[in-house]
């Protein structure tokens, strides 16, 4: 267990506070920041800085964990580059989980599909032992995961139709939805070590994890030619 680290999620895509930054001791937040999912990642990089002023570390972390998706775009291409960036330029090491695992490892159960919020009328979904995807709420049928979690349904932005709030919803009466809607700082640092430890979570390079096809394609006569 490396004795410092620092961690990151820039993956909410809603207006929750479900994104964070913090630093860990020995496996103990020493100091942590919590923002809205919503341009959270324009405030990562002073907040890191103000964190390691107030912590007074003298060195640099051993190693930075990232969540790299699935989740939101621009939060994750901002959390992302920076945490290479303090990687390269710390020297130390770069792991990157998955939402999901660390969500699991956050709740200690292996066994939750982890749903959260997409656009357009879809939910990112991660279950255990499986890709994450892209799911429009139309296409979920009742008895697809008997145990779920995340801020699709549960905290203020849940949506209704899986939340319970519309009689059972969509998910069918007998789902167990835990009331999580994102990892803490902990739970992410947690799957990290599972990853290096005995491999029961995998571990990912600090780049994003999409789940869509990029929506921007180049033009169909091919680019432009470079400039003479």
């Amino acid at each position: 267990m490396p004795e410092r680290c620092l961690v990151m999620n820039g993956a909410g895509a809603g207006r929750g506070q479900s994104n964070l930054i913090a630093l860990l001791e020995h496996g103990r937040v020493v100091d942590e920041q919590v923002l809205s999912g919503r341009g959270a990642s324009e405030r990562f990089a002073p907040a890191v800085q103000a964190m390691l002023a107030r912590a007074g570390w003298k060195e640099s972390p051993e190693m930075v964990v990232a969540v790299v998706g699935p989740g939101s775009f621009t939060g994750l291409r901002a959390s992302l580059s920076l945490a290479a960036g303090l990687v390269r330029g710390w020297s130390c090491r770069g792991v990157g989980v998955r939402l999901g695992d660390a969500l699991r490892a956050t709740m200690k159960h292996d066994e939750a599909t982890i749903l959260c919020l997409a656009r357009r009328g879809r939910v990112f979904v991660d279950a255990p032992g499986r890709e994450a995807c892209a799911l429009p709420v139309g296409e979920i049928r009742p008895g697809s995961w008997p145990v779920v979690a995340g801020d699709a349904v549960h905290g203020d932005d849940a949506l209704p139709e899986l939340s319970g709030q519309t009689g059972c919803g969509v998910l069918g009466s007998n789902v167990v939805r835990l009331p999580h809607a994102a990892p803490t700082a902990e739970g992410i640092f947690r799957a990290a070590c599972q990853s290096l430890d005995d491999g029961t979570v995998e571990a990912y390079p600090l780049e994003p994890l999409y789940v869509d096809p990029p929506e921007a394609k180049p033009p169909a006569g091919g680019l432009r030619p470079a400039p003479q």
